[in-house]
């Protein structure tokens, strides 16, 4: 298993307490402390019935007194349906009191993982916080229930019917006294084997759920490659090793259940044992021999159904550890003081460096500075892994500068409420993702209270409106998850679009037209500078072409500025860019000269 699919190792390898979940009992404690009053009822009304049965055989039958076999009938009837009404109650307020946490912990689990940085959600794995937000909570919930519920019922039956007896013929209650230490020396011996069981199955759940996701998201690739045997083996091997510990989990609970069962039944024929010997001196009469039994069997089926119980307690205290874990994971990235937006779109990076958490060998970015004023066009280009989305990601505070200060509107990008700093900025990741809905709902995204007219001049700059409006619907045509209705080209386009349509005083593009055409791709540049003549632009490219135009270039190797300046300045001056440069425009000239040999 990989490191990162092993839930403690984002929290350095400690377990959660589960402190920070009791805060979310607190709204529900009125349900949660009727849950009890209600099983009471229920367990007492079980409890009598032994007793109504005593008196029916002893008073009733025995002695031929059908008035009291009467009487006692109907009290049974009437304790059966009171019973009944008290289990009923238990279990709505239960169910409320577990919906309802349930719900309060999906909303803040969901919240909390929203704030994390990009490296925090990177350790967590996206496959496990999913299984946390899912199986994890519906877990705790069940536990909910099944505490105020069948956990509570358990001791109430166990201690009222332990007192009967002693009250009925304390002599009965040996074996019962004798048998609890043999019953819970099982359960724990149980539960010492178990518990690292469902610590495993919850880590190979994680495994699962996090290779069956990039599976699902990269099926083109998958098929693209005829890789679908390999991908159904990688997802066998993980299935069965979830297996095996489902196997070995439900191997050793049905153990549990028989070996607690040879106690239950040595103990009862004990019970009888020794009743029969109390009735044949005429000490016990047979009414009493049944309660008795009823009662002991009572006692031993709470004892059993709470070890079942604890054993679901145990699994839930790892779930519930888990989804704690991630609730009481504080955010990298903190809030400023400064709750306005910046006061322009000037961006400034002043001797920046940046190393990812953990990450070995040298800084991702060493030393970087440049300025970028307000409505101007700066470019930054460089090979594979010389920083340039590093550099951009800096601006929003996506990640924060390990060296050194990044400045947004002359403040360090540090100083600012997050929601104040990224509300300024528009970003075009290198992924264009979408999300399932209408045109305009993703759109949106980007300014949920933009008019129609607004989103239709956003997908004008971004030269989006003419393949909109040729689809059937329009701005109202649904597009499928991640948008794989649409091709890359027109992906990019509508994210932009969505980058626009807040009017952002500084807009960054991460390789956000790799997809589009060039003649295109020059008609949304020329309307970028036309339309939003005051915002500035950081594009980061891969093709020197499209960059050419941008009123200054910066040129990233190895993490450190290599030169600086316009296009033509830096051909004449920075051999890195001279290298860029040539080689794209040799390659580019091969697949001129091999596409008529094509033909």
């Amino acid at each position: 298993m990989a490191a990162g699919d092993d839930p403690a190792a984002a929290g350095g390898g400690r377990e959660a307490s589960v402190r920070p979940l009791l805060r979310f009992l607190r709204p529900y404690r009125g349900w949660i402390a009727l849950a009890p009053v209600a099983m009471g009822i229920e367990a007492a009304m079980d409890l009598a019935q032994p007793a109504f049965m005593k008196r029916i055989v002893d008073e009733g039958v025995r002695g031929g007194n059908l008035a009291v076999i009467r009487n006692a009938g109907w009290w049974m009837l009437c304790f059966a349906l009171l019973g009944s009404l008290g289990g009923l109650l238990c279990t709505y307020v239960s169910t409320r009191a577990a919906t309802g946490i349930g719900n309060d912990l999906r909303k803040t689990l969901f919240s909390r993982v929203e704030r994390l940085s990009f490296a925090q959600t990177d350790r967590f794995t996206a496959g496990s916080l999913t299984t946390r937000l899912t199986n994890d909570i519906t877990t705790v919930q069940f536990v909910v229930v099944a505490i105020t519920r069948m956990m509570l019922r358990g001791p109430f039956l166990l201690l009222g019917s332990i007192a009967l007896v002693l009250l009925t013929d304390w002599r009965l209650a040996l074996p019962l006294v004798l048998s609890a230490p043999l019953l819970a020396w099982l359960v724990v011996r149980f539960m010492s084997r178990m518990i690292p069981l469902f610590r495993e199955r919850q880590r190979r759940t994680d495994a699962l759920s996090s290779a069956m996701q990039e599976t699902l998201e990269g099926v083109r690739v998958v098929k693209a490659f005829s890789q679908e045997e390999r991908a159904q083996a990688r997802f066998d091997a993980l299935n069965e090793s979830l297996a095996e510990t489902g196997y070995a989990t439900g191997f050793l609970g049905a153990r549990l259940g028989p070996s607690l069962q040879v106690v239950q039944q040595a103990t009862l024929v004990a019970i009888v044992f020794l009743a029969a010997r109390e009735a044949s001196r005429g000490l016990l009469l047979v009414g009493g021999i049944l309660a008795i039994v009823n009662w002991s069997t009572q006692v031993m089926g709470s004892l059993v159904m709470m070890s079942f119980h604890v054993m679901h307690l145990s699994r839930a205290m790892i779930s519930a550890r888990r989804v704690a874990e991630v609730i009481s994971t504080e955010p990298d990235l903190r809030d400023g003081p400064c709750a306005e937006p910046p006061a322009d779109g000037s961006v400034e990076l002043r001797d920046v460096s940046f190393s990812y958490p953990g990450a070995a060998g040298d800084p991702v970015l060493r030393g970087v500075s440049l300025r970028a004023e307000p409505g101007e066009h700066v470019a930054i280009i460089g090979a594979t892994g010389a920083g340039k989305t590093t550099l951009l990601h800096l601006v929003p505070r996506f990640h924060d500068a390990t060296g050194g200060a990044v400045l947004v509107g002359g403040r360090d990008v540090r100083d600012y409420a997050l929601p104040a700093l990224r509300g300024a900025i528009g970003v075009v990741l290198q992924s264009s993702r979408l999300f399932t809905g209408t045109v305009a709902e993703n759109l949106r995204w980007g300014a949920p209270d933009a008019t129609d007219a607004e989103v239709e001049a956003a997908a004008r700059i971004a030269q989006a409106d003419g393949f909109v409006r040729a689809m059937p619907e329009g701005y109202a045509t649904r597009i499928a998850q991640g948008g794989t209705t649409l091709s890359g080209g027109q992906r990019q386009r509508l994210c932009i679009a969505r980058a626009l349509l807040r009017r952002p005083r500084i807009l960054l593009l991460d390789d956000a037209t790799s997809a589009v055409d060039p003649a295109t791709e020059r008609a949304l540049r020329a309307a970028l500078r036309k339309e939003l003549a005051g915002t500035t632009v950081l594009t980061v490219a891969q093709r020197a072409d499209s960059i050419r135009e941008a009123d200054r270039i910066v040129v990233l190797e190895g993490g450190a500025v290599a030169g600086c300046g316009t296009h033509a300045e830096l051909l004449a001056s920075c051999p890195a860019y001279r290298e860029i440069v040539e080689s794209q425009r040799t390659a580019g000239a091969a697949l001129d000269e091999s596409g008529p040999r094509a033909d």
